[in-house]
C-alpha cells in the first residue's frame, strides 16, 4: 500500500460517521474526486466491515456525455464488486418550475436523491468527495453572495448524515490516487463554462488571488475551519437561551425576548433568530432580515409581523416572538381581503 493510499484510507476511517458493521453511501459522479473516494471507501470497507453502496445521480443536463459517464461509473462498480444504484432526476424542469439556476436545481435534486437512497438502503451516512479546493471555492462563493460567519465556515467535515473526509486534501491528490490505481475518471465539459458561478471562481477568481497569495486555497480552507469552530460555539450559547426561554408548540416557536434577550450580545441575538427560523423550515436569513427582526423587537410595538424567506412569519407580541410557517403569504392575504371587500360592496348594491 502506497503512502498516498494509506493516508486517504486513514481519512475515511477517521470520520465519525464511518462505523464498522454499518452501511454507508458513496456519492459517485465519476470525476476523479468521487472515484477516488469510492475506491478508498471500498478498500477500507472490506477491512473494517463497512458495506458501501455507490450512488450515481444522472441530472440529464449534458446529453450523451452524461449518459456515457453513468455507464462508465456503473462499469467501474461492476468490475470493483461495489454495490451500485443509479438515480435519474430532471434538474431543468425543477429550475424552470421554481425559478432556480440549473446549478441550484441540480444540487437540490442530488442531495434529495442521495438522502432517499440512504433511507431506503438503511445506510448510516452519505460520504461526499469535497476537498480543499472545493472548500476554497465555496468560501469565496459565499462571500461573493454576501454571506456572514456561517457562510465563511464553508462545508463541514460532518453535517448530520453527510461526511466529507477529504476536506484536508487537494484535487491533485485525488487525481494522483486515480493515476496510481489505474482508474479512469470522467470529464465534465460544463466545468469549463464560466457563466456558472463556481466555474468562474475556480477558473478566474482563485487564479487571480493566487498571483498575490500562492497559498490562498489552503488559507481559505483554514479560515473556514476556524469559522466553523467559532460558529458552533456561538450557536451552542444561543441554543441555551432558546432552551431556557423558548418553547415549541405545534411546529411554532414562542420565545421570550424581553430584558434578558436585550442583554445578549448582538452575535447571540442574531443566532437565536436564525436558529428559530431554521427550526421551522425557513431559509438562511440575510443581514438585512435579521436587522429588521431585531428592530421590530427593540421597538416593542405589539402585534407586528414580518415575513422572511422560506414562507416563515415572525410575530412580536407582549415581549414574546412567535416564529412559524406562514400558511398564506402577505400577498395572498391582501388579495383575500380585497376580494372580501369587493364581495361586501356587491352585496350592498344588490
Amino acid at each position: 500500500m502506497s503512502i498516498l493510499e494509506n493516508s486517504l484510507r486513514q481519512l475515511v476511517a477517521a470520520s465519525p460517521l464511518w462505523k464498522p458493521g454499518t452501511k454507508v453511501i458513496a456519492a459517485l459522479s465519476g470525476g476523479a474526486d468521487s472515484l477516488c473516494l469510492a475506491d478508498v471507501m471500498a478498500a477500507q470497507g472490506e477491512e473494517d466491515g463497512v458495506d458501501v453502496l455507490a450512488v450515481h445521480v444522472q441530472h440529464h443536463l449534458r446529453g450523451e456525455e452524461a449518459e456515457q459517464d453513468a455507464r462508465q461509473v456503473e462499469d467501474y462498480c461492476r468490475n470493483r464488486g461495489l454495490a451500485f444504484r443509479r438515480v435519474d432526476v430532471d434538474a431543468r424542469s425543477l429550475a424552470e418550475k421554481e425559478g432556480l439556476s440549473l446549478e441550484d436545481a441540480a444540487r437540490r435534486l442530488r442531495y434529495e436523491a442521495l438522502e432517499t437512497c440512504r433511507q431506503e438502503a438503511g445506510a448510516e451516512a452519505i460520504f461526499l468527495a469535497h476537498h480543499q479546493d472545493d472548500q476554497a471555492e465555496t468560501v469565496l462563493l459565499n462571500l461573493v453572495r454576501g454571506a456572514g460567519t456561517r457562510g465563511l465556515r464553508g462545508m463541514l467535515p460532518v453535517n448530520g448524515y453527510l461526511a466529507r473526509p477529504f476536506l484536508g486534501i487537494t484535487r491533485r491528490d485525488t487525481e494522483a490516487y486515480c493515476e496510481e490505481m489505474g482508474l479512469t475518471w470522467c470529464q465534465d465539459s460544463t466545468n469549463e463554462d464560466q457563466s456558472l458561478k463556481r466555474n468562474w471562481v475556480r477558473k478566474t477568481l482563485l487564479p487571480l488571488l493566487e498571483t498575490q497569495n500562492p497559498q490562498i486555497r489552503k488559507q481559505l480552507a483554514q479560515a473556514a475551519a476556524l469559522a466553523a469552530s467559532d460558529e458552533a460555539y456561538l450557536e451552542k450559547l444561543a441554543g441555551r437561551y432558546i432552551d431556557a426561554y423558548g418553547r415549541e408548540v405545534f411546529d411554532t416557536w414562542d420565545i421570550k425576548v424581553e430584558k434578558d434577550f436585550a442583554a445578549l450580545p448582538l452575535a447571540l441575538q442574531s443566532r437565536v433568530i436564525r436558529i428559530l427560523v431554521r427550526n421551522v423550515g425557513g431559509a438562511e436569513l440575510s443581514y438585512d432580515h435579521v436587522r429588521k427582526i431585531l428592530d421590530m423587537i427593540a421597538r416593542g410595538v405589539g402585534n407586528k409581523s414580518l415575513d422572511v424567506p422560506g414562507n416563515v412569519r415572525l410575530i412580536y407580541l407582549n415581549g414574546r416572538l412567535m416564529v412559524g410557517k406562514n400558511q398564506r403569504s402577505r400577498e395572498e392575504e391582501r388579495a383575500a381581503k380585497l376580494a372580501q371587500k369587493e364581495r361586501q360592496r356587491n352585496e350592498r348594491k344588490s
